[in-house]
């Protein structure tokens, strides 16, 4: 009889069980160093396997590393619109919407603006998130904001206030951001929208609120950082075939072993850009063409093929193998959802 044991590079502390059932010896090695493997397989077996006179058929480990995930999301509208002059009644402000499809919680908020207008303070700019919440992101900034044209990142953690903005500098049209030319603090802050749930319709307005220059409305880019979720990753193994026993298949040179990755988010929020990695350990040869992926180990049936290119790399969950290590990645796991990747392997 073998077990697989299961190895998380993320635990901190070593844990050591060992269950003797007269002619079965199975060890449990939980532990933060897999560069101490060996040595506690072979003193354990030394120590306690010679005293009781027991044989350790075999020993299969593996270790998943924990996968990471989280980056910047960016969603974006360029429709261009013209921005008539000294009128911020609802009805003549330029709206536009940026549209959340997933549900996650923010951690940060930043919204880039690109407008061509003359004398950029008459400039009023306001975010409206789902949740009702309204962020005035720059207002009437007085004679400072002389110069034309806005190519800004509004940012709660840039070095300086929109109200800063040099008097005297044009802002640049080109090249179409992003990246944006400045970045400086909204006239109040984003950090309104942390905690609130993404999910929905966020709406802009813009408006000129003084007589005498008009602009044009040329794009826009909302940039929202989910919460940090809670990515967990499991493996489990069996020997499902030998060759020469029937319903209770060996560990012996030759069986055919299958392992099946899962990775969860606990939540509270999106996981994006999602990716792990998993490394066979050399006693065992890998199945070509024998990955499958699916929401769990059980309905796992989409096949995967073992390249990192094509298709099957974002439907939605891609997985490949170079030489003995094996990568998975998705570009979003919502909250409470689950992915895994199933694959054979041969006892060498």
């Amino acid at each position: 009889m073998c077990l697989g044991n299961h190895l998380r590079r993320s635990s901190i502390l070593a844990k050591i069980t060992v269950i003797n059932f007269k002619s079965i010896m199975i060890i449990l090695i939980f532990t933060s160093d897999t560069a101490k493997i060996y040595t506690m397989i072979k003193t354990l077996y030394n120590i306690i396997g010679a005293a009781l006179k027991i044989t350790l058929t075999c020993f299969l480990w593996f270790s998943v590393s924990p996968a990471s995930a989280q980056s910047v999301i960016a969603y974006s509208n360029a429709v261009p619109a013209p921005i008539v002059e000294n009128n911020c009644a609802a009805a003549s402000r330029v709206t536009r919407v940026f549209n959340v499809p997933v549900s996650y919680i923010v951690a940060d908020v930043d919204l880039g603006v690109l407008i061509t207008h003359t004398y950029r303070s008459d400039l009023r700019i306001d975010l409206t998130s789902p949740a009702g919440t309204t962020v005035t992101i720059m207002t009437w900034v007085g004679d400072v904001q002389g110069g034309d044209n806005l190519n800004d990142r509004f940012d709660d953690e840039a070095a300086a206030a929109i109200i800063t903005h040099n008097a005297n500098a044009n802002d640049p049209l080109t090249p179409v951001p992003p990246p944006y030319s400045h970045s400086f603090q909204p006239s109040s802050p984003l950090s309104v929208f942390d905690g609130q749930n993404a999910l929905g319709n966020w709406t802009m307005t813009v408006c000129d609120a003084v007589a005498s220059d008009i602009g044009t409305y040329n794009r826009a880019d909302l940039f929202i950082t989910p919460a940090p979720a809670a990515i967990t990753t499991s493996k489990v193994s069996s020997i499902i075939g030998d060759g020469i026993s029937g319903a209770n298949p060996k560990s012996i040179p030759g069986s055919t072993v299958s392992y099946c990755i899962t990775i969860a988010n606990a939540g509270p929020s999106l996981a994006t850009n999602v990716a792990a990695t998993d490394a066979l350990p050399a006693t065992l040869t890998y199945a070509a063409g024998s990955m499958v992926s699916g929401a769990n180990c059980t309905t796992a049936a989409t096949v995967e093929d073992d390249n990192a290119a094509g298709a099957d790399e974002s439907d939605p969950v891609g997985a490949s193998i170079t030489g003995a290590n094996i990568s998975i990645v998705s570009a979003n796991l919502a909250a409470a959802g689950s992915f895994a990747i199933k694959f054979k392997a041969t006892v060498n």
